[in-house]
């Protein structure tokens, strides 16, 4: 992979994914607002990023369809084209995975995709950004004294 692993390095389980699941090409974890988290090992930072944003709008719209036909929440989006299949599922309080897949075997993905997330769902968390920007500008307090002359 061209970029850093996410919070939490949850890279790997995204290869496992990527691996174990022969119909799977990529995996990318981002952010509900499109921020990149963490993708399978052959996603350069440019596809990684695009995935995200692309990922982001459909949960979106999908989270605009739930909310006015009064349903509870989006389980998964999936966008078929000829010979590939892309799959958008929340993954944990504010991200979503996004994979990328061969059209073969649809169920198969996407009960993969639903057995990864319920396993590491509450390592797959991202703040909203306003928070998390917040809390970067917050100063860091020590628990202890910092050293040096007195």
């Amino acid at each position: 992979m061209n970029q850093p692993q996410q919070a939490g390095d949850l890279g790997w389980l995204l290869d496992d994914l990527v691996q174990r699941v022969d119909e799977v090409r990529q995996a990318v974890l981002l952010s509900r607002d499109g921020l990149v988290m963490g993708a399978s090992s052959g996603v350069t930072r440019r596809d990684a990023e695009f995935l995200a944003a692309l990922s982001s709008g459909f949960h979106s719209l999908a989270n605009g369809a739930r909310e006015h036909f009064a349903a509870k929440r989006v389980r998964q989006t999936v966008v078929e084209m000829d010979g590939l299949l892309f799959f958008i599922v929340p993954a944990g309080n504010g991200s979503c995975l996004a994979v990328l897949s061969e059209a073969g075997n649809a169920g198969m993905v996407a009960y993969e995709t639903a057995m990864l997330i319920k396993r590491v769902r509450r390592h797959m968390t991202a703040a909203p950004r306003a928070e998390a920007e917040q809390q970067a500008a917050e100063p860091v307090t020590r628990a202890h004294p910092a050293p040096g002359p007195r």
